[in-house]
């Protein structure tokens, strides 16, 4: 069953490759799968995160992705592309969470470009780090910052993130949403050019730091996951 790995052996496993821990928790080493959530819980939320709007929406987004994947595993033709193939799952749960909200269901991906839901919610505030005046100012742009990239239409939000707050390449982020890599250009120039009305330069600084996803909220999640296949079996 799957479950939490000792304190002892994590060291050792944690250096291992994506493949090498997708094959041992697909033979029966369960508990492996812990070590994939907690190095791409990040990315995969980051990638919710653009697509939803919504940082509920997202984490439960994220669950439903590593449900899918464990139950996928023996599915992954390796030894590359695993992170890629766990970004386009995720990547496909939330569009689809999205279509249901947008009442589109069906509709090809191309055509998300059309929405134009408008909610700029914020974002959760984060802990101070060691500097506190520091940390208030910088949460503050982050926040603002957050709230911007919200308010971009859906295509533009979710290709903005990838690109621009995760950093992953054109092709990267083409493969993950299902779209060409001009696709990809063309909506981080015109998300660029919609952000630029409302934001000065100073604010592009704290992207890196934009939907981070670590500490309790990365725990919870893992626990939330490990709860699911135990319940299941």
């Amino acid at each position: 069953m799957p479950g939490q790995i000792e304190s002892a052996q994590r060291h050792a496993l944690e250096q291992l490759p994506d493949h090498q821990l997708a094959a041992r928790v697909a033979a029966g080493e369960h508990g492996l799968f812990e070590l994939i959530m907690r190095r791409y819980n990040q990315r995969l939320y980051r990638i919710a995160r653009g697509i939803l709007g919504s940082d509920a929406e997202a984490e439960d987004a994220v669950q439903e992705g590593y449900i899918r994947a464990y139950r996928k595993l023996d599915q992954f033709r390796g030894p590359e592309g695993f992170g890629g193939w766990l970004c386009r799952i995720v990547s496909n749960e939330a569009l689809m969470r999205l279509r249901r909200q947008v009442r589109l269901r069906l509709a090809p991906i191309s055509e998300l470009d059309m929405a134009t839901n408008q909610e700029a919610a914020m974002a959760d505030p984060r802990s101070p780090a060691v500097n506190p005046e520091a940390a208030l100012h910088e949460e503050q742009l982050k926040r603002l910052l957050a709230a911007a990239v919200d308010a971009l239409p859906d295509a533009y939000r979710a290709t903005f993130v990838l690109r621009e707050v995760e950093q992953m390449t054109v092709a990267e982020t083409a493969a993950c949403l299902g779209v060409e890599q001009t696709t990809v250009k063309t909506r981080v120039h015109r998300a660029r050019q919609l952000l630029q009305k409302n934001l000065s330069a100073e604010l592009c600084a704290a992207l890196p730091g934009t939907f981070d996803f670590d500490g309790a909220r990365c725990d919870r999640l893992v626990a939330r996951v490990f709860q699911r296949l135990n319940a299941a079996g």
